[in-house]
């Protein structure tokens, strides 16, 4: 049996080759046979053309991965710093609006827990409710922007000026820092010089934000038991039919590095100091008064060192405003002022000289009793006494115990502090005191608190004149109750009759049917069920009957945009008033009607 094998032969051209041969079956027959020249066996060629077109086709597949992943991750490094920096301008915002409602919400919420509690003393709730409704009114502005969306997008803030008080500015201020002065125990002083121009005419909002940022910063960095004082000065100003204000905050508290002070304007800027980072803030504070100030074209200094406290400086040139009626002066009276602040009783001297009376003053207890012994040996006595709470030596309660042994019951005392009234005031009754006077004393202030103090305005004050408005009838369009409750309340409080349709389907339904002349305007809302308010605008404008289609349409709702208002004209609505309601502005909006 033949094997499975290989052999070479000789070919027929003399080439050698090797033979192999395999049966493929079991039968001895068949088989298998391939040859090769054995001169091919030791041959190795390599055709490197197609090796190398395969390499260089490789290497431009890798690089065009390589290009693609790259793109890809550059989109999806686009999309996440995107993502990351949306994520960051809603925690700016939020935080921003933290930093700037918590303020206001502060002074509303401890000022209603006082009036709750002291609900039988009439003097002392209306005191809290009008400084309730100053903050109030600051954090209604600082809502109405939070939703301007377009501002917040843009980052544009536009100015709005008003004319306005600055007393009520200061008395704001004031009112809010008291919370925190009182936690922290915090030597607090609030002084103002050279005030003439008590009304102005600027963006009150801003010029607030300035003011209590500043000054907030200040009370949350200075430490329990240091001092912080406000001073407020007015200064002659360059342009014409304007001043100069010029507000400075001085503290005693941990101070500012150089390092910091370079960039301290920026958002959510923070000294890295322990003592600091224990205190709740964002850092936005800063940043927002800097773009306010710019924003006014004022002026922002700061002057720090670490641990030997901070001064800011702020000066703002604003409009003089018009004043609505002349002052009235003080009968020649005289008036004994008592502080060891000398600034407070130069600027007091000074006021009190300016509206007719005569002022002397004390810087201390002991001085005034000396004056006031002095005073009694003669034969006469002061009208009128003022004297501060907080004194070193003899305090303002002890003081007062002692006038009191020495000139009677007669003379009215009037105690004068930064701190709030309502700590203090049994105590400084049962001493004797008759009256208090905020700081910062004020021209209007002085002269209104020392006639209440004598009665000389008692007889003069009259009712507010509301007869031009007396017997009017509106229609109120609202759907909610308690809107429909203020609302009527308020108008029925001027002598105004008001209607109610739930919607407006039910208000074009109700002047359709209303006899001539029933009804003087309408008020209407926005978001109604069934109808809402300009829907029925439109149908009231299209009656028939022509003094209904032709009546005045105000609109009354929470919709305060810019769009929104004009969306109202266009729907025909005469003007519109935005809730929560300003009863001032209502006034306005029927006095027009009334003129027409």
């Amino acid at each position: 049996m033949t094997c499975p094998g290989h052999f070479k032969v000789i070919g027929a051209n003399g080439v050698e080759r090797l033979v192999a041969r395999v049966p493929i079956n079991s039968a001895y027959d068949w088989t298998l046979l391939a040859s090769i020249p054995v001169g091919d066996l030791g041959q190795n060629d390599v055709d490197w053309i197609l090796i190398g077109g395969i390499a260089i086709g490789l290497l431009i597949l890798l690089f065009l991965d390589v290009i693609v992943f790259t793109f890809f991750n550059r989109r999806l490094s686009v999309a996440a710093a995107e993502a990351e920096s949306a994520n960051k301008a809603k925690t700016d915002f939020l935080s921003t609006m933290s930093h700037d409602i918590r303020t206001p919400m502060n002074a509303i919420i401890g000022l209603t827990t006082i009036a709750e509690k002291n609900s039988g003393d009439p003097s002392l709730v209306r005191d809290n409710l009008k400084k309730i409704r100053l903050a109030s009114n600051h954090l209604l502005t600082l809502i109405n922007d939070i939703l301007d969306i377009s501002k917040v997008e843009s980052g544009k803030v536009s100015l709005s000026p008003l004319a306005f008080s600055i007393v009520d500015s200061a008395e704001n201020l004031v009112n809010i820092s008291q919370p925190m002065v009182r936690q922290k125990n915090i030597d607090f002083r609030f002084r103002s010089r050279d005030i003439t121009s008590e009304c102005l005419y600027a963006d009150q909002l801003r010029i607030n934000q300035i003011f209590i940022n500043i000054l907030s910063n200040a009370l949350k960095y200075t430490p329990d038991g240091k001092s912080v004082y406000v001073d407020l000065c007015e200064k002659p100003s360059e342009t014409p039919g304007h001043v100069q204000l010029v507000y400075t905050v001085t503290d005693t508290g941990m101070g500012m590095s150089k390092e910091f002070m370079q960039k301290m304007y920026q958002p959510f800027a923070r000294e890295t100091d322990s003592r600091i980072n224990t205190i709740q803030g964002t850092g936005l504070g800063l940043a927002i008064t800097k773009k306010m100030v710019d924003l006014m074209g004022g002026t922002i200094d700061c002057q720090s060192e670490p641990g030997n406290g901070t001064t800011f400086t702020v000066t703002l040139d604003i409009m003089i405003g018009d004043t609505p009626e002349s002052e009235t002066r003080l009968p020649p009276l005289d008036i004994l002022v008592i502080d060891d602040d000398e600034i407070l009783l130069e600027t007091a001297r000074d006021t009190i000289d300016s509206l007719g009376a005569k002022a002397d003053t004390a810087d201390s207890g002991e001085a005034a009793l000396s004056k006031i012994e002095q005073k009694h040996g003669d034969g006469s006595s002061y009208n009128v006494i003022i004297l501060d709470w907080r004194m070193p030596g003899m305090g303002g309660l002890e003081l007062t115990k002692k006038i009191r042994q020495i000139a009677g019951e007669e003379i009215p005392i009037l105690l004068v502090s930064a701190y709030d009234w309502t700590v203090i005031e049994d105590a400084a009754t049962e001493a004797g005191i008759n009256g208090f006077i905020s700081k910062p004393l004020f021209r209007s202030t002085l002269r209104q608190k020392i006639s209440d103090a004598l009665g000389l305005e008692k007889d003069s004050a009259e009712e507010e004149n509301n007869s031009d408005v007396a017997g009017m009838k509106i229609l109120v369009a609202e759907d909610m109750d308690i809107n429909w409750e203020i609302i009527s309340e308020m108008l029925g409080m001027y002598g105004i009759k008001s209607d109610r349709a739930e919607n407006g389907k039910a208000a074009v339904e109700a002047l359709e049917t209303a006899e001539p002349g029933k009804y003087d305007a309408v008020f209407m809302d926005i978001q109604m069920p069934v109808m809402n308010g300009l829907e029925a605008t439109k149908k009231i404008r299209a009656l028939s009957n022509s003094a209904a289609s032709q009546i005045p349409i105000i609109a009354m709702t929470a919709d305060a945009f810019s769009e929104n208002v004009a969306e109202c004209l266009k729907a025909g609505m005469n003007g519109h008033i935005s809730k929560p309601i300003d009863i001032k502005l209502v006034m306005k909006e029927l006095r027009k009607i009334r003129a027409q």
